[in-house]
């Protein structure tokens, strides 16, 4: 049963028989088997086909595929927990998702924090923009989050932690100017900067922070940043209010390993 429920959930987060196999190492006719047999064992219909690949979830997959992510949590949990019964301290798994000035300039000021009143804890930190992190969080592949964006977080639990000031950095003499990519949390205020101030500068595209504050420090180019991402020694000057955004901690609705439940907490209380 736990196998048919890992297959549906796989199946309903890709819409796709053949893209779920591929990701679980399945063969498609064992996939379609699976759903057969668990339409049947709940005497309900679970997808319809659009098509000849795509296919739409049912209401009734929506209600289950809720449930057999907070199953398969549980029964995670309960592995965890067994495994580690004979140890005197019981360790959790915690996976945290961020966004790139999140994982790099924020999660770094509070993980001595968190290592330190949850010794018990194994953390993963991975990196993505933030759409990804809500994706993670809904498909429970990650159990917390930090996001630099407003993006729709449906039923995920969201609370500011921080407030980001965004600065115009770099050689004010340069003819050019620095993007990062299109889905990114600070490319909105950059491309608002340029079009105010009638700008025609020979655009550079980068993907993260890290190689931007590089040519900062070369003297190549100027960029709307994150005051937090500028390099020592790089010129900037403050921008209006409306060049701010929010810095966001994301939660599950419902968690059920208690230690994680106790970490959410912490990290609302400390804040930034």
């Amino acid at each position: 049963m736990f196998q048919s429920l890992k297959t549906f959930v796989k199946v309903y987060e890709l819409k796709n028989f053949t893209k779920a196999a591929e990701e679980l190492y399945l063969s498609q006719p064992t996939i379609s088997t699976q759903i057969l047999n668990l339409e049947k064992k709940l005497d309900v219909t679970l997808f319809t086909r659009k098509g000849r690949h795509e296919i739409i979830p049912t209401r009734d997959a929506d209600f289950l595929y809720r449930r057999a992510q907070s199953i398969l949590d549980n029964w995670e949990d309960t592995i965890e927990t067994l495994n580690n019964k004979e140890k005197e301290i019981v360790r959790t798994k915690c996976r945290i998702a961020c966004s790139n000035t999140c994982g790099i300039y924020f999660l770094p000021n509070i993980m001595k924090s968190l290592l330190e009143n949850f010794p018990d804890i194994d953390f993963s930190l991975q990196l993505m923009n933030s759409e990804e992190v809500v994706k993670r969080l809904k498909q429970n592949e990650a159990d917390l989050g930090f996001i630099e964006k407003i993006v729709d977080t449906g039923s995920l639990k969201r609370s500011l932690l921080n407030i980001d000031q965004l600065v115009l950095a770099g050689n004010p003499e340069s003819s050019y100017w620095l993007n990062r990519e299109e889905d990114s949390g600070t490319q909105f205020y950059s491309d608002m900067y340029v079009k105010e101030n009638n700008l025609k500068p020979i655009h550079i595209y980068l993907n993260n922070n890290e190689m931007i504050a590089a040519l900062l420090k070369e003297g190549i180019g100027q960029t709307v940043i994150s005051q937090k991402v500028v390099p020592e020694g790089v010129n900037w000057q403050p921008l209006s209010p409306k060049y701010t955004r929010n810095f966001y901690f994301l939660a599950k609705e419902t968690q059920l390993k208690e230690r994680i439940n106790e970490l959410e907490k912490f990290i609302k209380d400390r804040g930034a």
